[in-house]
């Protein structure tokens, strides 16, 4: 069984009361490299400009206006994921440039949902992400398309203290849930037919 640690996370955050009763929140982590057995392919990753720009902003009535900026943390969580992952990984410019690669990889995202404790009258602040990773072979061909969710919460409780209780609350469950998108992928990515079929071709 294949065992993976993140550890701790490092967390440096960067949030500010928005509007009157909103957030706005800026995350910045670094999640630690899975101990996985890498892969023996060579794969491309590209990341797109509405993967590392994202921000999602949502106005909750009575609550204020909420602003969750994820674009600028998002590429070294799968570099570092994918650097593990695989026995070598290149970043690609473009689609187009794939020479010497056995596939190339696009993390998509696609969707981002939250709740604040008064919301759903509990004790947590959730976040709620969905990924897609597209594998297209080298010829461009699009070999799968996987689905990746994640979850993060944080208590109330540890926030209550703050002004800014929101921001803190959702930057932290913001964390956790990019902590467990890097978890999910570390152990699932691997298993998935269209993978284990290029690690079989490779060493046929």
């Amino acid at each position: 069984m294949t065992v993976v640690r993140l550890g701790l996370l490092p967390v440096a955050v960067a949030f500010a009361v928005f509007g009157c009763t909103g957030a706005n929140v800026v995350v910045n982590t670094v999640v630690p490299s899975p101990l996985v057995e890498p892969l023996p392919l060579r794969v491309g990753v590209f990341f797109d400009e509405s993967l590392r720009g994202y921000v999602h902003e949502e106005t909750v009535e009575d609550h204020g206006d909420f602003r969750i900026e994820l674009g600028s943390v998002q590429v070294p969580v799968f570099e570092r994921a994918f650097d593990a992952l695989f026995e070598e990984t290149v970043a690609l410019s473009s689609m187009e440039a794939t020479d010497g690669v056995a596939a190339v990889i696009v993390p998509v995202f696609e969707e981002l949902q939250f709740s604040i404790p008064a919301q759903t009258r509990g004790q947590f602040f959730e976040v709620w992400i969905k990924y897609r990773i597209d594998v297209f072979g080298s010829d461009g061909e699009l070999l799968t398309s996987w689905a990746l969710p994640a979850y993060g919460k944080s208590n109330e409780r540890n926030f209550g203290f703050m002004e800014d209780s929101k921001g803190s609350g959702l930057t932290e469950a913001s964390v956790w849930a990019l902590r467990d998108a890097a978890a999910h992928l570390s152990l699932y990515f691997p298993r998935v037919p269209e993978i284990a079929e290029l690690v079989q071709g490779g060493q046929g």
